[in-house]
């Protein structure tokens, strides 16, 4: 049975970046509650003072994080779904199981690591007085302590913020 809440939570673990992958660019823009407008996914761009030709620099950028992510996403959930056959087999075959760990830990470090280079690559796009700002925006939001969350901050998944 212990089986079982391990597949459990990495099918939650999962479905989380299945679900966060297409929000990570608008979850820069103020949050918003239930029934409230979409946020600008770019107002803290504008507010760090990108101009038109930066913020489509970011936006295209991000735009092609969405696109890999998704595909990562919908690898992800076909391994979880593997791996929870193989959970369900009286007597799984070892090597298989670890393997498919393997292939589900190789998915999330690239979705990790092309994160880093989304906020890395936002931030090339910036100037140095427009990087500093950003950072202090960062710092004024609520929550706004670095590492929570994926790059960027609180609520995570903000495109160039964070680090």
């Amino acid at each position: 049975m212990a089986g079982r809440g391990k597949v459990a939570a990495v099918l939650s673990l999962a479905l989380g970046i299945v679900l966060a992958a297409p929000q990570v660019v608008q979850s820069q823009g103020q949050p918003g509650g239930p029934g409230s407008p979409q946020p600008d996914p770019f107002a803290i761009y504008r507010a760090a003072g990108a101009d038109e030709n930066q913020l489509g620099q970011i936006r295209a950028a991000a735009q092609q994080f969405e696109t890999g992510a998704r595909a990562r996403a919908q690898q992800m959930m076909a391994s979880m779904r593997d791996m929870r056959n193989l959970s369900l087999q009286p007597s799984p075959d070892e090597q298989s199981v670890l393997a498919k760990q393997d292939e589900i830990n190789k998915v999330q470090s690239e979705q990790a690591l092309e994160r880093t280079k989304l906020m890395l690559k936002i931030r090339s796009i910036l100037n140095p007085d427009q990087r500093q700002k950003l950072v202090q925006l960062m710092q004024q939001r609520p929550g706004g302590q670095l590492g929570q969350g994926m790059p960027g901050g609180p609520g995570g998944g903000q495109p160039g913020g964070g680090q």
